[in-house]
């Protein structure tokens, strides 16, 4: 796994930009852009070993939790809640859609995407749970 520096983890952030205030989930690089924005100083001061992924700037800022600042700790529990969302709704999205599945895109092939074009296209009648999950999980964009 790649390591991010806290320069990538900045000019990411500027090329991204904030959170709108209305999401309900964020992305992995939206993510990123944020940490680096209100965190960069303490992940570069504390975390300059942590691996991006599997959880390793999380777990430092957490470990490091007393060392740091305030605005980051805010941000960081905002940021790591709505990717937790993310990843649960992209996790329980084919269980929360099977119904809409099996009624409006039968016959649609389950591979490459198709199942979720099929329910994309029929978002005037697919149940509010499903639309919701394929929103939380960004599949909709």
């Amino acid at each position: 796994m790649k390591r991010f520096t806290l320069p990538a983890l900045a000019a990411l952030g500027l090329l991204i930009g904030g959170l709108p205030a209305t999401a309900q989930t964020i992305s992995f690089g939206d993510a990123y852009g944020r940490l680096a924005k209100s965190c960069g100083r303490d992940i570069e001061r504390l975390c300059s070993t942590a691996q991006m992924g599997g959880n390793g700037i999380r777990a430092c800022l957490e470990k490091n939790a007393a060392k740091v600042s305030a605005d980051c700790k805010q941000t960081a529990a905002e940021t790591f809640a709505l990717l937790g969302k993310r990843v649960q709704a992209q996790t329980t999205a084919v269980q929360v859609c099977e119904r809409d599945r099996l009624q409006y895109c039968r016959g649609v092939q389950p591979h490459d995407g198709y199942q979720l074009a099929c329910l994309l296209k029929a978002t005037k009648v697919v149940s509010a749970s499903c639309k919701q999950v394929i929103v939380d999980a960004g599949w909709n964009d």
